[in-house]
């Protein structure tokens, strides 16, 4: 196995999001490649982007019972086929932290339909969200906006961000103020100012780092290019955009609603976002080599999604793109 150190990004320093490509296939799923769902977990939580075919094998080992929250892009199969036999699963393996599902909202009776077709309910309280531009959930220090994409049919991509209110608590620096360890370490790493025996006053900002200026993922769902795409991923640290055809077959994508993989190179350069990853390429491109020249040619910080593989965002700024067979990779073209 290879190992690359991977250059830090200064801004993402102190910050810790992981992101599994559980299924990156396009509409017909093969055995390296399944219908899409995309897992981002940060701390607590397991935010899940679409629910194809396979996901619930795959999701399993990142845990039943976390916090979980599930952003459904459109009704069609390939996205969400997977939804049902998902809250299956969960049930059988005793779930018991709700559930909640965002999504058009003509995925509400279809979830509906498809738990009457099989007489399933759930052993955890589920509840499904119609939902359309603006944003959708918030939980603690983390965001998620949809934004109206043009497939076939309403259909979302969906933005997410966190934002640290606070930086780093640096224990080396309570220690050389005199702040004995417990309660007051707590306090101060919580955002409280203290006052120590002999009188000083220690403020949050003497022990932490600053914040950061936060982070934003973008996920296009399926898509033509659109502005509302380019709005929404303007400064994006990463955008996951779906390339289902290269510009061969550039009218079939028009019709279908999807987009090249030169146009959603011009999307992350005209949006200025740090990484592109395609994603929902068709099996007609086999490894996805043409589909990753043809982006490259246009935005050089462009990789392609592989099944299982994860990008992790470190809290020391490191940035890591490990591959299914272990291997890290680094790009020099980020900015600090």
């Amino acid at each position: 196995m290879t190992t690359e150190l991977i250059s830090c990004i200064p801004h993402l320093c102190y910050h810790m999001v992981e992101i599994i490509f559980l299924g990156s296939g396009g509409s017909i799923p093969t055995e390296k490649r399944r219908h899409p769902a995309i897992l981002l977990r940060h701390e607590a939580y397991n935010i899940l982007f679409d629910a194809g075919e396979s996901v619930q094998m795959r999701i399993e080992p990142y845990g039943i019972n976390r916090k979980m929250v599930i952003f459904c892009s459109h009704r069609h199969p390939d996205h969400t086929i997977g939804l049902v036999g998902l809250l299956l699963r969960f049930s059988l393996l005793g779930r018991q932290k709700p559930l909640d599902i965002f999504g058009p909202k003509d995925l509400i009776p279809w979830v509906r339909m498809a738990q009457e077709a099989i007489h399933i309910g759930t052993s955890f309280p589920t509840t499904v969200y119609g939902v359309e531009n603006g944003f959708v959930w918030e939980q603690d220090e983390m965001k998620v906006r949809a934004f109206e994409v043009s497939h076939r049919g309403l259909a979302l991509g969906f933005a997410f961000s966190y934002q640290r209110t606070r930086g780093k608590f640096l224990p080396e620096k309570a220690r050389a103020l005199g702040v004995p360890k417990g309660a007051l370490w707590g306090k101060l790493a919580s955002g409280e100012t203290i006052f120590l025996d002999d009188g000083r006053r220690i403020s949050p900002h003497d022990v932490t780092l600053s914040p950061g200026h936060g982070l934003k993922i973008v996920y296009s769902g399926d898509t033509r290019p659109c502005d509302n795409t380019r709005t929404a991923a303007k400064d994006a640290d990463i955008l996951i955009h779906e390339a289902m055809y290269t510009e061969e077959h550039g009218t079939l994508a028009e019709e279908r609603g999807h987009s090249t993989a030169k146009q959603a190179a011009e999307i992350a350069a005209m949006s200025n976002v740090r990484l592109l990853i395609l994603t929902h390429y068709s099996p007609r491109y086999y490894d996805g080599a043409s589909i990753l020249e043809e982006a490259r040619e246009v935005f050089p910080t462009t990789i392609l999604a592989r099944d299982m593989m994860t990008v992790r965002l470190l809290y020391d700024g490191t940035l890591e793109v490990r591959q299914p067979d272990g291997h890290l990779r680094s790009f020099s073209a980020f900015r600090g």
